[in-house]
Parts: C-alpha cells; structure tokens; sequence
C-alpha cells in the first residue's frame, strides 16, 4: 500500500506541474479575425467571366481539391462542358436539365442528379455523389460565382461559353468591343 500512494501522490504531483505549466509558462493562442471575404467585382467581359470561374474553381469552390488527376477522387472536368449533352441522355441521369449549361448548373448544385459511373459514394452503386452542393453552407458559392465556374468549364472543354448575366443580360465578348 505504501508504494500504491507514493506512484499515486508522484502522479498527481506530475499532473500539477504540467498544469502549472501549461497555464502560466505556454503563451495562450488568440485567434486571429477570420479572413473577409473579398466582393468580387461583377464581370461584364466572358474573359472576366471566365477568370472569376477559375479564381473560384481553384479558391474559394475548392474543386480542384478532388477533380485533379494527383486527387483522382473525382472525375477530371476539362471536359465536363463538351460531354455534357451526352450526359443529358446516360441511363443514370435523374436531373431536370434540357440542356448542356443547365447540366452543369445542376450538376454543381445536385451533384446527385447524375453520377458518373466508378465515382459514387462508397455503397451507393453510384446513385449518390459524395460532392456537397455548392450552395450549401459547406462551400457557400453565390449565383454569379456559379456561372463563373460554368463559363471557366466551357473555356476549358473548348466550347462556346453561353453563360449569361443575371437578369439574362449577354455577356460582352470582349473588353473592346
């Protein structure tokens, strides 16, 4: 018994110097202000269009985290936009789009309406996507920031870029023009 209070009387001393320790001799951590969000700037050009898409594909959306090739958890989009008609018309398609940029709108914001095969969430047999919507709370993207990605998608499959403005305005092909 006595060597029993003596570990336990050794212990509770340990204990209390790391305490003693950890209170008054480690600095606390004081959390820096999170960072604010920047307002981006409401594109007029497709080029602006685009760039946003991209800063947003790479940033903020995170895409790149999962559609990359080093990734390989999800299926690469630099073709998304020029399969996309043909996706429209795949067995597994639930969606309600009737066309290639409603698709991909709808794929970015109920990635479950279509599935590609060989990516579905473990015990699915591929009928759920394991990507949250990019309007939950999880990624947060805003309409404009949408089309940006849709329109940085059609840029990088080689087809026209048909995304419109809010309020169905067109989109200026060029700065210059």
């Amino acid at each position: 018994m006595n060597n029993f209070l003596k570990v336990a009387l050794f212990s509770l001393f340990i204990i209390g110097v790391y305490t003693v320790y950890s209170v008054m001799i480690i600095p606390p951590i004081t959390p820096e202000e999170p960072p604010k969000e920047e307002a981006a700037a409401m594109p007029v050009t497709v080029d602006e269009l685009v760039a946003l898409g991209e800063q947003v594909y790479n940033g903020k959306g995170a895409c790149a985290l999962c559609h990359s090739p080093v990734a390989g958890r999800a299926p690469l989009l630099e073709k998304a936009a020029a399969v996309a008609e043909a996706r429209l018309r795949e067995k597994g398609y639930n969606g309600k789009a009737t066309d290639a940029e409603e698709y991909l709108y709808e794929s970015l914001v109920a990635p479950s309406a279509f599935v590609v095969p060989g990516f579905g969430a473990s015990g699915t047999n591929d009928t759920i996507s394991p990507m949250p919507g990019v309007k939950d709370p999880a990624i947060g993207l805003s309409e404009t920031e949408i089309k940006a990605v849709i329109a940085y998608l059609q840029q990088i499959a080689g087809v026209e870029v048909t995304v419109k403005l809010d309020g169905g305005n067109a989109i200026q092909e060029a700065s210059g023009r």
